[in-house]
């Protein structure tokens, strides 16, 4: 069991989950935090040879019984060899109790098997090697794509299934090449129309043409529909999204800007994620393009607003903080920072009417750790 605790403001106490050049990897990076009603945690991410998003990534799993004080041994759950395996997204059904995890995967390639390997290089100063790129991936069900599985645990995430592809069920047939799901976690809704639906948050591409939609299944994540991308204006582009359900039954959709303005993208859906309003700015919640996450928060099984987790530098990954919102995500307060260093990709959980729990990469990827967080004040 590792712990590493250290203390932080506004935190109760910080641990280690994944380390750099630690057991068996150069890199860790991607975190997907899920919480399980006996009070378990599970902390999946992207394990990595090296930096780049692309070095024969496997998805691996940390589970917690003592609200992320300490954590398990590394659980490897998906191995595609040289592939990379991209983006865990994992929601829990709450009918049967199974956990369903989500994640893309795409195939090894080497510079002289496409028209223009200049076109891999889309992060300034990640090292990408001879190894495939979303740039690289070609449109349709066929060749060189990016595909997508689902694994299913029904043992809180000790055993999982045999990976089950549902590639043509989430990307569209036409012009999308490369495509991601989350990262983060999906949700499944509590109440109204389209209760018990279990929505994943999706991106599709290409790199200039960045849109994002639902993925959504009403059989418990066995079967798959994808909806209709949020309209956007000429030139506004939004990935990397996570979606959370609303007071009225509504969801609300939660984006990275990408090659934008710097404020995060916000749009509705009124039919379950089938289609969404049109996106649009959200002055409160600054970035620095930069994955984010959202989630509903309860208290006595009834909604009570939404927290968001975000670094709040826009010039830099930096200053993670904790927001609030109590009327549906139209407005934001600052509730509580979570890290004011170097903060990168987050996945949040409630843990309690007052505690957020905040997995976190910190410190130039060097770790993926997890916080407490006191809400103080603002009593979810």
């Amino acid at each position: 069991m590792s712990t590493g605790q250290s203390s932080l403001p506004n935190s109760t106490m910080i641990s280690t989950i994944f380390e750099a050049e630690t057991e068996g990897f150069g890199s860790y990076r991607i975190p997907a935090l899920l919480p399980l009603p006996d009070g378990k945690l599970l902390a999946f991410c992207e394990a990595r040879a090296i930096l780049s998003d692309h070095a024969h990534n496997k998805i691996v799993l940390k589970t917690s019984q003592d609200n992320g004080i300490s954590w398990s041994e590394q659980i490897l759950v998906a191995d595609a060899g040289e592939n990379a395996l991209n983006n865990p997204l994992v929601v829990r059904d709450a009918s049967t109790g199974d956990i369903v995890l989500m994640y893309q995967e795409y195939p090894y390639t080497t510079a002289d098997a496409v028209e223009d390997p200049t076109a891999w290089v889309s992060h300034a100063g990640q090292n990408f090697p001879s190894n495939v790129h979303e740039g690289a991936v070609e449109t349709g069900y066929q060749g060189r794509i990016c595909r997508t599985f689902v694994q299913r645990s029904s043992d809180g995430g000790l055993n999982w299934s045999a990976a089950v592809e549902v590639t043509r069920q989430v990307k569209r047939p036409t012009e999308v090449t490369c495509y991601a799901g989350g990262p983060g976690i999906g949700i499944q809704l509590r109440t109204g129309q389209y209760k018990n639906r279990i929505i994943m948050p999706f991106t599709q591409g290409p790199w200039d043409n960045m849109k994002v939609y639902a993925v959504y299944s009403d059989d418990g994540g066995y079967q798959w529909q994808y909806g209709e991308v949020a309209p956007a204006a000429v030139n506004e582009h939004a990935n990397e999204t996570q979606m959370a359900e609303l007071s009225d039954s509504r969801v609300i959709l939660n984006a990275r800007s990408y090659h934008g303005n710097y404020l995060r993208k916000t749009a509705f859906s009124d039919d379950g994620g089938i289609s969404w309003s049109a996106l649009h700015d959200t002055p409160d919640l600054p970035e620095p393009e930069c994955q984010g996450s959202i989630i509903s928060l309860q208290h006595d099984a009834k909604h009570n607003g939404l927290a968001y987790c975000g670094p709040a530098n826009t010039l830099q990954r930096s200053e993670g903080v904790l927001k609030i919102s109590q009327d549906d995500g139209n407005s934001w307060q600052h509730a509580a920072s979570v890290y004011p260093g170097s903060f990168g990709y987050s996945s949040i959980c409630q843990l309690s009417n007052n505690e957020i729990g905040v997995m976190f990469e910190r410190d130039n990827y060097s770790a993926i750790s997890f916080a407490r967080v006191s809400l103080h004040n603002h009593t979810a």
